[in-house]
């Protein structure tokens, strides 16, 4: 008789009633068997969730077809190192091992406690004196970092878990009865490959070689690498078909921990396909991407970036996700399915974090659950499951047309559900995989940019155009609202407050005065035109706008509370409040209204690398000051940042406030001041936010030394070698080479402008034929009238003669002729220019010079092919 084996269930995991998880919960009462850490509460909500939600039949093992994730890389960091973690000799700046370790302090004492109780490793009781680590020490120190930071070694790790989740799945439910599953046949790596697709692992440093080496000793075999080789073209490049203007063939190539190292220090290739010609023709990220398609396994892929991680439970769940896709037969509308899923945001660290994530919650899991039901959810590039086949008839995962695919991932969406043929896009909430986003108020603002910049560009693509013919109206407007419609309502939100002020000061000027009774439209009793205003702005801007904030925050609200509960939900949002959100969102509106309209007025997008590193520096106001001068180093900051964008237009709205206050704007009767309260807040909300939000929350804005530093740089910024970094800023980034005529006729705010120089021209004038009529016996009154309609013409021939003459008596004539010479000289003048500006454009200069290396070489090829 067979004893009974009695397995006794954790009481984590016994069922509660609902009064006591409300007294647990809400009464200050913790339980002391649910675990402290954030991340393990997660973890097990997350699962528990997924395993109450429908689900298809698993495949079992050894059948299950076969997966290739793949990673693409470009220059993101790979691991941490001791110089990344630690500067022994900045005092002023806090350490960023030290906010890993405030954050993760239980994790790390556990780490810690390991490497202690390791047998034959010595490690020093040293806490937070990161100096006393030794190498060896360091050397420890970087993976744990690496696996709590945005890196490609924790999206490696996270991917390769589906290695042993599969293999798990043999161990416990294999049918021993097929051939697949005797003893040394099955192996987890022919169902699964993780490709990481290193574009520049060509061009690898020593250092980023022996990181890529330590994740092939480190993680299984299924881990592989491709990247694209040149050599040049050789002797037999005519009998090869070769292109008598291309000067070098590229190879998409394929290694793995096996291979050789080459003299290099690089790996031989295993596998080598030569392709047609210069690889990038877009942007990067798509053609990272779909030169590796050869060299992935099975029918299935799922594309991740090389900021997210995964989780073991949920790795095991990957059977049932690969039966989402199980047919009846062989092309059956079954398997022509692209299949996402929710991402767990791990980056909410920090003000602007929480926000960035919060805002990425939501997106990622009730607005697309949302738009998956009405028909308008498409690929977002991560961590969706798609057929690789189906992918392969319509060009790859990405599109890579240079500028016009800026957002290269929601095209093969498009183009999926342009085919028809019932294909679905369905989004499902049992699977999660972790993801981090943008963590500093510039990197947050440069990613909301590209994607402003490549909604303007997907607007007059061929695939919007024909999903506004094909889709149902419903369908269309949940498109319209999901994609385009986002970016142009932030738009109008930013632009519908300076235009109230200017209409509300133009109503108040074309009042009737008190001395011009006597003009036939100003009849007595006539209602003041500031109460008109007051009255009607009283009822735009009331308390209905607490609607409008519950309804915007509503998402996370509902989200937070589903996956926690009423109490995380309410605390999440007044953190958000307190921590001045509404100044990051309003100014968020006004990035995103400004790009998405200069792209479709102008053009030219292009891609941002925004970082994904702590934001743990600070950033200038105008620039980095040369030590032991008073001269600059480096020109870049927040002024220069957001100056067009935001400030001068936040000086424009506040002086029309001004402007509004002394024309009476607010002499009401009392009745009507207190309709007025809801209204000053938002203008003054909207005012603080596009002047003082980008310094709010730059990390060490108000210490008084770097104060002292910025003055300084600003005084250098201006005249320091007869204001050169003024001009050369100024040409560089406001006086844009083009068709002058063309970009006049087509701007919208050419034709803004006139409508607004119209108006205030018709309320002048108005004004003066009151006086003129009140004045006829002046003999001067035409004359008058002539002078002082003048001014704006006057003044501005006045300032053009006189800025020259001021320039030359001052000896600031250097800066013409050093123009002039530049004309003359593009291009030795624009070097010249660049290496004296330094690393002006910060992450994206970086990633441009890097690139530089791979495209000058092929700067023939290019021209060859037509691009």
């Amino acid at each position: 008789r067979r004893a009974r084996l009695r397995v006794k269930v954790p009481e984590i995991f016994r069922e509660k009633s609902a009064l006591e998880s409300c007294f647990k919960s809400y009464c200050c009462v913790p339980d002391p068997h649910w675990p402290g850490n954030s991340d393990v509460q997660w973890r097990i909500a997350a699962l528990a969730r997924g395993l109450g939600l429908p689900m298809p039949r698993p495949f079992r093992a050894p059948y299950i077809p076969g997966l290739t994730v793949l990673i693409p890389h470009y220059g993101e960091a790979i691991l941490m190192e001791k110089k990344e973690l630690f500067h022994d000799g900045r005092n002023n700046v806090v350490p960023l091992m030290d906010w890993l370790k405030q954050r993760y302090e239980s994790e790390f004492s556990s780490f810690v406690g390991r490497m202690q109780t390791a047998p034959g490793r010595t490690w020093p009781v040293a806490g937070s004196q990161w100096a006393e680590y030794a190498e060896e020490q360091w050397n420890k120190i970087g993976p744990w970092s690496a696996m709590r930071l945005q890196t490609l070694w924790r999206t490696v790790a996270g991917m390769c878990l589906y290695h042993p989740a599969l293999q798990c799945h043999f161990e416990a439910q294999a049918d021993r009865t097929s051939r697949l599953a005797q003893p040394g046949v099955w192996d987890p790596s022919d169902c699964f490959t993780c490709l990481v697709s290193m574009q520049m692992y060509a061009f690898f440093d020593a250092t980023q070689l022996a990181h890529t080496r330590r994740m092939f000793a480190k993680f299984p075999n299924c881990l592989k690498v491709a990247f694209i080789a040149h050599k040049n073209k050789g002797l037999a490049a005519d009998a090869d078909g070769i292109h008598g203007q291309q000067r070098r063939r590229y190879f998409s190539c394929l290694i793995d921990g096996s291979c050789p190292d080459g003299p290099d220090g690089r790996k031989l290739p295993r596998f080598k396909i030569e392709l047609p010609g210069y690889p990038i023709l877009g942007d990067g990220k798509g053609d990272n991407q779909n030169h590796a398609i050869p060299f992935m396994r099975g029918p299935f892929a799922q594309c991740i970036d090389a900021n997210q991680g995964a989780y073991f439970e949920q790795m095991l769940l990957l059977p049932c996700v690969l039966g989402e896709f199980r047919s009846n037969y062989r092309g059956d509308g079954a398997s022509k399915r692209i299949i996402g899923f929710p991402e767990h945001i791990t980056s909410d660290i920090g003000s602007i974090g929480d926000c960035a994530a919060s805002a990425e919650v939501a997106f990622g899991t009730i607005l697309q659950r949302s738009y998956a039901a009405l028909g308008a959810r498409m690929h977002y590039g991560h961590p969706d499951i798609m057929n690789k086949l189906y992918m392969m008839q319509q060009g790859g995962v990405s599109k890579a047309t240079k500028t016009l695919n800026l957002s290269e991932d929601i095209f093969a969406g498009m183009d999926f559900s342009l085919r028809g043929e019932q294909r679905k896009i369905r989004h499902r909430e049992y699977f999660h995989l972790a993801k981090g986003r943008d963590l500093g108020f510039n990197t947050v603002l440069g990613f909301f940019s590209k994607l402003a910049s490549g909604t303007g560009e997907q607007v007059v693509t061929r695939q919007a155009f024909r999903l506004g013919q094909a889709l149902h109206l419903p369908e269309a407007l949940s498109f319209y609202y999901a994609h385009v419609g986002y970016y142009f309502t932030q738009f109008l939100v930013s632009v519908s407050m300076p235009l109230l002020v200017f209409v509300w000061l133009l109503v108040l000027l074309s009042d009737c005065e008190g001395d011009f009774h006597m003009i036939p439209k100003c009849v007595p009793g006539m209602e003041p035109a500031s109460e008109v205003m007051a009255r009607t702005l009283g009822v735009w801007f009331s308390w209905l706008l607490l609607l409008f904030l519950i309804a915007t925050s509503l998402p996370l609200f509902a989200e937070v509370w589903m996956e926690f509960r009423l109490k995380t939900a309410l605390l999440r949002l007044l953190k958000q409040l307190l921590t001045l959100s509404p100044l990051l969102f309003i100014f968020q509106a006004k990035i995103i209204g400004h790009y998405v309209v200069n792209e479709l007025r102008y053009g030219g997008a292009t891609y941002v690398s925004t970082g994904r590193g702590l934001p743990t520096d600070r950033r200038p106001f105008i620039g980095e000051a040369a030590d032991g001068s008073g001269g600059l180093k480096r020109v870049g900051g927040l002024y220069l940042d957001y100056a067009a964008i935001a400030y001068y237009d936040g000086i424009a709205l506040l002086s029309a406030t001004i402007l509004v206050l002394v024309a009476g704007g607010l002499q009401v009767r009392e009745e009507l001041q207190d309709r007025l309260v809801w209204l000053l807040v938002s203008l003054g909300l909207t005012i603080v936010s596009w002047l003082f939000a980008p310094f709010i929350f730059n990390p060490y804005q108000f210490v008084y030394r770097h104060f002292r530093e910025d003055l300084r740089c600003l005084c250098a910024f201006f005249c320091e070698d007869s204001g050169r970094h003024w001009v050369d800023w100024y040409d560089r980034t406001q006086l844009k080479a083009g068709q002058t005529w063309t970009r006049s006729y087509l701007d919208i705010g050419f034709f803004t402008s006139a409508l607004l120089i119209t108006a205030w021209y018709a309320t002048m004038n108005l004004k003066v034929e009151a006086f003129i009529s009140i004045f006829s016996e002046f003999g001067r009154a035409r004359t008058t009238h002539a002078l002082m309609l003048l001014p704006p013409v006057l003044l501005s021939g006045a300032y053009c003669v006189f800025v020259p003459l001021m320039e030359a008596l001052v000896g600031c004539t250097g800066i013409l002729r050093r123009r002039l010479r530049r004309r003359s000289l593009p291009g030795a003048a624009a070097a010249a220019g660049k290496s004296a500006l330094g690393d002006v454009g910060g992450t994206k200069a970086s990633r441009e010079e890097e690139q530089r290396r791979l495209r000058a070489a092929a700067a023939d090829d290019i021209e060859s092919a037509g691009v």
